[in-house]
């Protein structure tokens, strides 16, 4: 009886850190006009050259931000397009590059998301 615990035990185990295996988690600062906005970090599932996920941050004030996002890398630059954000911001797409302007390898990010509206945001990248 212990014996059949133990692996059903493995099993749930195992299966989680499979769900979990295809995940990266980047971390995110967002500001917008020279002010931080927010932080937090991008769950991110990697597909080649593609990325998608969902966004968890914080806001200055200390209320969460969440959205969707996928995208794309293509001659050293990502475009990721950001949905369904809480804070009201719609159409945004941003455009980030290895601040030295290297490729795939670069562990930060700098880029502009361009939103409706004219709303511009900073988004910095870490991974």
């Amino acid at each position: 009886m212990m014996k059949s615990t133990l692996a059903a035990a493995a099993i749930v185990l195992l299966s989680g850190a499979a769900a979990q295996a295809g995940t990266v988690r980047w971390n995110i600062s967002e500001e917008n006009s020279g002010v931080p906005n927010a932080q937090g970090v991008w769950n991110v599932t990697e597909n080649g050259d593609k990325i998608s996920g969902t966004a968890e941050l914080q806001l200055l004030n200390g209320n969460p931000l969440s959205y969707k996002f996928e995208g794309a890398l293509k001659d050293g630059v990502w475009t990721v397009n950001m949905t369904d954000r809480t804070d009201g911001k719609k159409g945004c797409v941003w455009t980030g590059h290895s601040p030295s302007g290297g490729g795939t390898q670069t562990t930060g990010l700098l880029g502009y998301a361009n939103c409706d509206g004219g709303v511009k945001i900073v988004l910095r990248a870490s991974h």
